[in-house]
């Protein structure tokens, strides 16, 4: 892994974190954008002094002494509004759902380079589209929006109140021999020290600490070699639920190393499936045909 060392120049004294860190690999080393130099700051790759530092708008006295640990990051996939409208679903009423690829997030992160869902759609409509929910980036599958605003309050609504039916199929690792069918209901919460990484409160050991209730219902579909095809249906929609559901019952997502999963080229968790009814009184139904490989290749 590239480290880098810089002692704080006199010209630079004073400044930023951020802005200093981004001066010195500009002059000395390679060319980085404001927000990767944010983001390696915000993820824990930068020391000051010998600790680490990501708070991007501290104040730098001269001669401090800065450390990087560089991880390079392999190329994020290219997704252009071309291949956008590849991956339309369903468009129809001012509803539009996209089977989202793997690997791109579905909005803009701190790297202001990376392609992300939204702002590929916004290029495409010309206007910035309704997000109503969100996939991890490494999660497939269909992810609905709005492109008449006309339409946002009816389908807030069918968030809020639970309405809209999801269902996702997941490839996991067998450190149980799993039923055919279960559910959870627990409270999750941030682990300590962890911000993107959730936990029940039984799992921390907080029974009586308030979570965010979350319940989640599964089925095996298939077996094979020490995984599982898993069928999943989340009654409600809390951060990283599915995922936290399946790791502490002892299954845990193929590529999910976040909860202990085994290595993969991706997280093998895709959104099948997404139903809703419509304000006439239609029933809609979207799938998302499995990747290819999904399953067979695991």
């Amino acid at each position: 892994m590239p480290t880098f060392t810089f002692h704080v120049p006199s010209e630079l004294a004073g400044q930023r974190l951020d802005r200093v860190l981004y001066a010195l690999l500009q002059q000395r080393i390679f060319k980085i954008s404001r927000a990767e130099v944010r983001r390696l700051i915000v993820k824990g790759a930068v020391y000051v002094n010998g600790r680490r530092c990501r708070i991007a708008g501290r104040s730098l006295p001269e001669q401090s002494l800065i450390r990087l640990e560089y991880h390079p990051r392999r190329e994020a996939p290219v997704f252009t509004p071309e291949m956008l409208q590849q991956c339309i679903l369903y468009h129809r009423n001012g509803i539009l759902v996209v089977n989202k690829p793997a690997g791109i997030p579905t909005t803009p992160t701190l790297d202001e380079a990376r392609f992300n869902l939204v702002t590929t759609m916004e290029k495409w409509l010309g206007h910035k589209p309704g997000i109503h929910h969100r996939l991890d980036a490494a999660t497939s599958g269909c992810i609905l929006f709005t492109t008449n605003p006309e339409r946002n309050g009816f389908v807030a609504r069918l968030f809020q109140e639970n309405l809209i039916h999801k269902e996702y199929l997941a490839v996991v690792e067998c450190r149980i021999e799993p039923p055919e069918q279960w559910e959870v209901k627990n409270q999750l919460v941030r682990a300590a020290r962890k911000k993107n990484r959730y936990a029940s409160t039984e799992k921390l050991g907080l029974e009586n600490h308030e979570g965010s209730f979350a319940w989640s219902r599964f089925r095996i579909l298939d077996k094979k070699a020490g995984r599982a095809l898993v069928h999943c249906i989340p009654i409600t929609g809390r951060t990283h639920q599915l995922r936290v559901h399946l790791s502490e019952f002892g299954l845990p997502v193929v590529g999910d190393r976040l909860y202990g999963g085994p290595n993969h080229a991706r997280l093998l968790l895709h959104a099948h499936q997404l139903s809703f009814r419509e304000e006439d009184g239609s029933e809609v139904k979207i799938e998302a045909p499995l990747p290819d490989g999904f399953w067979t290749t695991a």
